[in-house]
C-alpha cells in the first residue's frame, strides 16, 4: 500500500511555524505539479488562445507569480502600490503585468510574446523564493492577526489559504487550456505522446 503525506516545508521551525510550513509545503506540491504539466510546451502553445478574450497558459503562469508577490510580500506589509509595490513585482518578477483580466477581444500581450516556460518557471521560481523568505519570517501565534487592505481586515491565514486556492484553481485553467489544444490538434493526445 502507497503512503501519501505532506510534512511542513523544510527551513520552516515545526513549533513556531507549523502551520506555515504546512502552506509552503503544500504550495510546493502545487508547483512540482505545475511544473510537469508546463515544461515541454513550446511558445506557439504558451500563447495559444482558443479565441481572442481567453487566457493563454503563459499569462496565467505571469499571473499567478505576480500574485504570489502581491499577496504574501506587498498586501500583509501594506506596501502601496504606486510606485514601491508595482517597482517591486517588476523587480522580482520582471514584468509589470500579466495581461489579466484580457479584454474581450484581447490577444496574448506583447510583452510577454516570446517566454518560454523555462523563462515562465524561472519567473515563478524568482517569485516563490521572494514570498518563502517572507513566509519564514511569520509566526503561527501571528496568523490570525488582521491587516488592512482597502476596505477589508484580513488575516494572515486567509492570505495564505486564498494564495493557494488561487494557485490550485489556476491551475485547474492551465490544464483545461491543455486539454482544448489537444482537442484542436495544437498539442499531441496523451496515448499519441506516449
Amino acid at each position: 500500500m502507497k503512503k501519501r503525506e505532506l510534512k511542513i516545508a523544510r527551513g520552516y521551525d515545526p513549533k513556531a511555524q507549523g502551520r506555515i510550513g504546512l502552506f509552503a509545503a503544500q504550495l510546493d506540491d502545487q508547483l512540482a505539479r505545475l511544473k510537469k504539466e508546463v515544461a515541454t510546451l513550446t511558445v506557439e502553445q504558451l500563447e495559444w488562445q482558443q479565441k481572442p478574450g481567453m487566457n493563454t497558459i503563459g499569462m496565467l503562469l505571469a499571473h499567478l507569480s505576480l500574485v504570489e508577490v502581491w499577496w504574501i510580500k506587498i498586501a500583509p506589509n501594506q506596501i502601496e502600490w504606486e510606485p514601491e509595490g508595482k517597482a517591486l513585482i517588476q523587480k522580482i518578477c520582471g514584468i509589470e503585468d500579466d495581461g489579466l483580466p484580457l479584454p474581450a477581444e484581447g490577444v496574448h500581450p506583447t510583452y510577454l510574446k516570446e517566454f518560454t516556460a523555462e523563462k515562465y518557471l524561472a519567473i515563478l521560481a524568482k517569485g516563490r523564493r521572494v514570498i518563502y523568505t517572507e513566509m519564514k519570517k511569520w509566526r503561527d501565534k501571528d496568523l490570525d492577526k488582521f491587516y488592512t487592505l482597502g476596505k477589508k481586515q484580513l488575516s494572515r491565514t486567509w492570505t495564505l489559504y486564498h494564495v493557494l486556492e488561487h494557485f490550485s484553481a489556476h491551475f485547474g485553467q492551465i490544464l483545461l487550456v491543455k486539454h482544448l489544444m489537444r482537442d484542436a490538434g495544437v498539442l499531441a493526445k496523451t496515448s499519441e505522446a506516449k
